[in-house]
């Protein structure tokens, strides 16, 4: 897949998404992907690439880099075979809302804001300590939330700019329909999706829309949509311990034999193996 809407999952009771990040370089490859989360990527070892609504950066030891909510993004390892490890910082916009009721109206600008990257960083640090270190204190998920909401405190505080009008995120022009349906699937891949109905909601006829769609994204619609489906179902296996049967009907897939037949296609193993090879 080329691109992808990512719909996060948060943890009970914590206002944003922790994810230690320690492999090698191959698995810290990303399609071209956007949620409506604001995201932080603080690099402890290692190097990545990264282009963010099209513009290119790289972060090494003790980098980080930002992405507002909704901005297209991808990242790739210099190599392949090294072992890089960072931490993920995913920030719940909705959360944001109770604190900023004109939020949809500014995004935060990080990178222009010097002052505001040393205290961010030891916010990154104190993190990854408490993910480290603390994992047998019960009350560590405080700790963890305190220094979250010192992120929001920084970015609501120190990082607001108004949004220029018109003001749209950066999207390639022969993307706008593509984007809408990735987004309309990532929230909804649980349920019946046609393509006739994709082609209904962006306003083509369903021939012109497959041509289209396979164009933008190197696969055709109902290969897009298998594949958002089967990663949903292996995350769910591996994370939440769901069986082959359950991961499979509580993530759109028809029955259990569309499920397996999918994974092996794609990865060349059974659900069930996958797990065993990426479970953590």
């Amino acid at each position: 897949m080329k691109y992808f809407y990512e719909v996060v999952k948060y943890e009970k009771n914590c206002p944003g998404k922790i994810l230690m990040q320690d492999k090698a370089g191959s698995r810290c490859n990303t399609t071209l992907h956007w949620h409506k989360e604001l995201e932080f990527v603080y690099m402890i070892k290692g190097t990545l690439n990264v282009n963010i609504s099209g513009k290119s950066l790289q972060i090494k030891d003790g980098d980080f880099y930002f992405a507002n909510s909704e901005e297209i993004h991808i990242t790739s390892a210099i190599d392949d075979d090294s072992i890089n490890k960072y931490i993920v910082i995913l920030l719940s916009h909705d959360f944001m809302r109770n604190y900023c009721k004109k939020l949809d109206s500014v995004m935060f600008d990080v990178n222009g804001r010097q002052s505001v990257k040393e205290p961010l960083k030891q916010c990154f640090i104190k993190l990854i300590d408490l993910k480290e270190n603390d994992k047998d204190d019960p009350y560590a998920g405080l700790k963890i939330n305190a220094q979250i909401m010192n992120i929001y405190y920084i970015l609501l505080s120190q990082c607001i700019v108004y949004k220029k009008k018109p003001y749209n995120a950066y999207v390639p022009d022969s993307f706008t329909y593509a984007k809408k349906v990735i987004e309309y699937v990532g929230l909804n891949y649980k349920n019946e999706i046609t393509l006739n109905d994709m082609a209904a909601l962006v306003g083509l006829t369903p021939a012109y829309f497959s041509k289209y769609f396979k164009r933008i994204t190197e696969s055709n619609f109902t290969q897009y949509l298998n594949n958002v489906r089967l990663e949903h179902a292996l995350q769910d296996m591996i994370y939440d311990n769901l069986s082959v049967t359950d991961a499979a009907l509580e993530n759109g897939f028809a029955n259990v034999k569309s499920f397996i037949t999918f994974c092996k296609k794609v990865y060349g193993c059974t659900p069930m193996h996958y797990k065993k090879q990426f479970s953590i």
